[in-house]
């Protein structure tokens, strides 16, 4: 699926005020059956309102940076602002999309985590002043990469970001994480404790949905499917040609 056509998928739900709003409040974002969007399990039998969301797999990075291109489309650039923090330097080519507030530092070493850290500490004190955007989207990935990093698996290193935001209203986590490498591994649950969203992105723009229920059990996943054929930079471009009254 290429991207023009998600967004044109996601176009016809704006005309549905009630739902497109709930596009701009549920993550993730696929289609499902018979090119349905669909935000997974978040339906009238499953109200699920999700706040964390962490994407594993062997396309993590690609899923979360899709998933940020069509956050970019249906979000005003008043509304929202985006901060990824990531060695991965994929994450560079979102800087071009002019509809979107990025901020995407170079991330080298875990002295550049701690610096992130300390701006992360004065945006929170910006927001509680009502200085700062209303909305948002905070992405971790591959912090547990860096050297020095995860030496028990136990990817402590988004331990600190998550005590920041946990109880930060309007603030969505999007983490990009190899649990098959971590001690949670076995038990993805106690990770997600902190969130309830589990993505497992798969080749082909295929990703498996899995949510966290009360008391830690998980939900059987969800097949979706996300924007994945055409390159990013041909997204931007296109996303970039669209009218900004959208």
């Amino acid at each position: 699926m290429r991207t023009e056509e998600f967004i044109e998928k996601i176009s016809k739900e704006s005309g549905d005020n009630a739902r497109f709003e709930a596009l701009k409040k549920g993550l993730p974002l696929g289609v499902a059956g018979e090119s349905v969007i669909v935000l997974a399990h978040n339906d009238d039998r499953r109200n699920v309102m999700v706040r964390n969301t962490c994407v594993t797999g062997s396309y993590k990075t690609q899923f979360i940076r899709r998933l940020l291109i069509t956050l970019s489309c249906i979000h005003d650039a008043r509304e929202a602002c985006f901060i990824v923090l990531s060695p991965n330097v994929e994450y560079g080519e979102l800087l071009r999309l002019s509809a979107g507030d990025f901020t995407i530092p170079y991330i080298r070493n875990k002295e550049d985590v701690a610096l992130a850290v300390k701006a992360l500490k004065e945006l929170i004190y910006m927001r509680e002043s009502g200085k700062a955007y209303p909305h948002l989207f905070l992405v971790l990935d591959g912090l547990e990469t860096l050297d020095g990093s995860s030496k028990n698996f136990d990817l402590a290193e988004y331990s600190t970001i998550f005590e920041l935001f946990m109880r930060v209203p309007n603030v969505d986590m999007i983490c990009g994480v190899d649990l098959a490498r971590s001690i949670f591994s076995d038990c993805p649950d106690t990770f997600l404790g902190r969130g309830n969203c589990l993505v497992t992105a798969r080749e082909n723009g295929k990703a498996d949905v899995t949510y966290v229920n009360d008391g830690g059990t998980l939900t059987v996943p969800m097949p979706i499917t996300y924007p994945s054929e055409s390159t990013v930079m041909e997204s931007i471009i296109y996303l970039n040609s669209l009218p900004t009254n959208r």
